[in-house]
């Protein structure tokens, strides 16, 4: 049996001008070694998702936390539920995660930013190329939202392993949870600098409850 390992790709950020209310470029990759089923684990979502009467909704964390799009009509509690619900599918799942964190500086233009991310990356991938020998196959998944992006991607993951695929965020629950990590990610990166929005104050209470009710759970997935 071939060993294949899913990297689902999700960003924060983008290239533009040094902006001091959000200097952060966040990168996120959820790895899924698919020899581990996680066809119980979406059960169990779709199941709580179906209750709610959204089956087939498809998540992105951002606009739920701020009431923003879809959620515009959801009170607080209906919200908070989406969130529980696939908060308790990622605790499950059997994935790691790594989360790249850039801080944009005011002299940086997209040149700088992208040349400091793929290094970032290049990094990464070599101290865990001992490892990555074992598989077989590695399959790459993002939407290819920002095209620089998708250039640093295809470059630093060049092997003949790897293939690439674009996703469409509703047809992978793993891309939706890499959504969810880079959230949490920065809301946690923001905590710390004393930057979180009204918004995410008012959906989990307070920072001590993000940390202590979700954070410290999901943190436990990082692959260091």
């Amino acid at each position: 049996m071939q060993k294949i390992l899913s990297v689902f790709i999700d960003e924060s950020g983008d290239f533009g001008k040094y902006d001091p209310e959000a200097p952060y470029y966040l990168i996120t990759m959820v790895f899924h070694e698919q020899i581990y089923s996680i066809v119980k684990e979406m059960e169990v979502l779709a199941s709580n998702l179906r209750n709610q009467g959204l089956l087939y909704h498809s998540l992105h964390t951002g606009p739920l936390i701020r009431k923003e799009e879809v959620y515009k009509t959801l009170n607080i509690d209906q919200r908070k539920k989406i969130f529980n619900s696939f908060i308790s599918f990622t605790k499950k799942v059997n994935i790691t995660y790594k989360t790249f964190i850039l801080k944009k500086r005011p002299k940086d233009n997209a040149t700088k930013i992208a040349i400091s991310l793929s290094q970032l990356l290049q990094d990464y991938l070599s101290s865990k190329e001992e490892i990555w020998r074992k598989y077989d196959q590695i399959v790459v998944y993002y939407d290819n939202g920002q095209i620089q992006l998708t250039h640093i991607i295809e470059a630093v993951f060049e092997d003949s392993r790897t293939i690439f695929r674009t996703v469409k965020p509703y047809n992978y629950r793993l891309f939706q949870v890499a959504d969810l990590l880079t959230t949490l990610e920065l809301i946690n990166l923001k905590k710390e600098n004393n930057l979180n929005s009204k918004s995410e104050l008012l959906f989990f209470g307070s920072m001590r409850n993000f940390y202590k009710n979700y954070y410290r759970y999901i943190e436990k997935k990082k692959d260091e």
